[in-house]
């Protein structure tokens, strides 16, 4: 068993380490296209605020760095949470063939996901540390919320992914919700009122991660912290269980590539 522990470690960090040398030394502004969507998303609504079109609410720092905190979150969560189908569908072409431990492809993945994360969370410190707003307190707060991020998202995308991988409009259903999801997380505006989009905004799994790394970098007391203690169990749940599920239905997935002949 644990022989088994160490050959899934060593292969994905095997893998983690060309896949991401492969992907962004090939390009001409490499690890900046880990920050880019980011970057622009909260450019785009910065715009939208100064031209009076976008009405965030009381914010308590600056706003453009209230939003690239939410963004980066949602951002993170976002791609995490199609991980797990995306490690498995990559690598169709060999998964048939060799065997190994299919867990090392997903791992290899998570590996890149939190190092893309700390490379956000950096560029963030950046932007805190221009308005003022850096603390260790501040900065270790936002990382752990973004590794809550990408974690909750992670046991997400092991739960979803045997389903998922078996019936493909529900991975595009998924992918639709992620590309407008971040309309329904506080990550450009603070909920308002008590009507049926405040209650959802209000109650995104990832809502109370922006808050509390927007509460600490302001210096002001944490507003949702009940909330922020049911998101790190449930994130710790759903990972588990996720990494479960994984070892269980990896085997199936396979046979039926096999079967189809893919």
């Amino acid at each position: 068993m644990l022989a088994d522990v160490r050959n899934t470690l060593s292969l994905s960090w095997s893998l983690f380490g060309r896949t991401i040398g492969a992907k962004y030394r090939r390009s001409f502004l490499g690890y900046f296209w880990m920050v880019a969507p980011a970057l622009v998303v909260s450019a785009g609504a910065c715009v939208a605020y100064d031209s009076g079109l976008l009405r965030p609410g009381d914010t308590t720092l600056p706003y453009a760095l209230f939003v690239f905190i939410g963004t980066l979150l949602w951002q993170t969560f976002a791609e995490t949470a199609t991980l797990a189908h995306q490690a498995i569908e990559g690598a169709r072409s060999y998964l048939t063939r060799v065997q190994f431990p299919r867990e090392a492809i997903i791992l290899a993945q998570a590996c890149e996901a939190f190092f893309v994360t700390c490379v956000r969370v950096f560029v963030a410190l950046l932007f805190m540390a221009l308005t003022g707003t850096l603390s260790l307190s501040s900065a270790g707060t936002l990382l752990f919320c973004a590794f809550l991020a990408a974690l909750l998202g992670l046991g997400i995308s092991m739960i979803t992914m045997p389903f998922t991988i078996l019936f493909s409009d529900l991975h595009q259903t998924i992918k639709l919700i992620l590309s407008y999801g971040i309309f329904l997380t506080p990550a450009m505006y603070l909920p308002a009122g008590d009507g049926l989009f405040a209650l959802v905004v209000r109650n995104n799994p990832i809502s109370p991660l922006m808050q509390v790394a927007r509460d600490v970098a302001a210096g002001v007391a944490i507003s949702t912290p009940t909330e922020f203690y049911v998101v790190i169990a449930v994130s710790i749940f759903v990972t588990c269980l996720g990494i479960a599920l994984v070892r269980i239905s990896t085997p199936i997935i396979v046979e039926r590539m096999l079967i189809g002949g893919r």
